[in-house]
């Protein structure tokens, strides 16, 4: 090779090394909003809840553990969040000690409902493991039903989603109510958008798996009312006109997982079709993290790679503010009091 090709093979290599940090960097830097954290500690997770009250910890992705002192229940529960290469280039399986390392930390002891609101390895994976430890029912859709008998979770554990039907677990009550998912996107070769040959696992997933292996079986979000109060939890970044009709919320945890890189009339619609429509007192955006890193790191907004949070969570707290209506942000395990 000459002296000009080995240079053009050198700038070409570093502008692919360049190109390669730029995209492996956070979206955002989460200090930039620091004024609508919560700001609380580990150690209130160990206080008592007050009688009426409903404490909501965040553990990473759409991980939310939902505790009114006496019941437990948590949305997804993806706690091993292996490494981007790992899961870009290997089998994956649940971290069996991470996973009771998270729940020891975040208290779970009287878990009785895991609800998976898709079933991408990054709201399911984990689900199998925590319903055995803790004797919890797995709630979900078909394909979450075949990862759960795939990681060895008793048939009686196991309950298939009826949408519109509401699931009466201690004191919540939970309705499922059919969703969409983010909008389809392509990220090194690999794209997450459902093979309509396919919509649905039919045979029993077992550990380790692709993740690409974890379809995504259909999207729900969940309306959870406890006494007078009611909670929506939204794990996706998309949604279906007029769904939430009538619905209405004091609290609103919503997906954020790429509004950024979504077109300006999208994020009108998506914020007319959730925030509008149910009037809450409080949103907190959730999937807004880099699920590639553990929970025992301090949480870092997703990788540029294929999401831009700076852009969708500045989106919201402009539109938030305009409408009086606050905007909180939980860190990795922290926790708020519920209305």
């Amino acid at each position: 090779m000459n002296i000009r090709g080995s240079r053009l093979t050198f700038f070409s290599l570093l502008t692919t090394v360049v190109l390669l940090q730029n995209c492996l960097t956070s979206s955002a830097n989460i200090q930039d909003y620091k004024e609508h954290f919560i700001g609380n500690d580990l150690k209130d997770l160990s206080t008592e809840i007050p009688k009426g009250k409903v404490r909501a910890v965040f553990l990473g992705t759409s991980s939310i553990l939902l505790d009114d002192g006496e019941t437990q229940i948590l949305t997804d529960g993806f706690f091993s969040r292996p490494s981007l290469f790992k899961t870009m280039f290997s089998k994956i399986s649940s971290d069996e000690q991470e996973i009771k390392y998270v729940m020891l930390l975040a208290g779970i002891k009287r878990l009785k409902g895991i609800l998976v609101c898709h079933s991408h390895y990054d709201h399911s994976m984990d689900s199998p493991f925590i319903a055995k430890e803790t004797g919890a029912i797995l709630y979900g859709s078909l394909s979450t039903m075949q990862i759960g008998k795939g990681g060895g979770v008793p048939e009686e554990q196991l309950a298939l989603f009826q949408p519109g039907k509401k699931i009466q677990i201690g004191k919540f009550k939970i309705t499922v109510l059919n969703s969409k998912h983010t909008p389809p996107f392509k990220i090194l070769g690999k794209t997450n958008a459902a093979d309509p040959n396919r919509p649905d696992l039919t045979e029993a997933l077992s550990q380790p798996a692709k993740a690409e292996d974890y379809i995504e079986g259909g999207t729900y979000d969940f309306l959870v009312e406890h006494g007078k109060h009611s909670i929506l939890i939204k794990g996706s970044t998309n949604y279906i006109e007029n769904a939430w009709e009538g619905l209405k919320a004091d609290v609103l945890f919503l997906g954020i997982a790429m509004l950024g890189k979504q077109e300006e009339e999208f994020k009108a619609k998506y914020y007319e079709e959730t925030v509008t429509k149910t009037s809450p007192k409080m949103v907190i955006p959730v999937h807004w993290d880099n699920f590639f890193k553990p929970l025992s790191e301090p949480l870092e907004p997703n990788l540029s790679l294929g999401d831009d949070v700076k852009t969708g969570m500045e989106y919201m707290i402009q539109k938030t503010s305009q409408d009086r209506i606050q905007f909180k942000i939980l860190r990795g395990f922290e926790s708020i009091l519920l209305f």
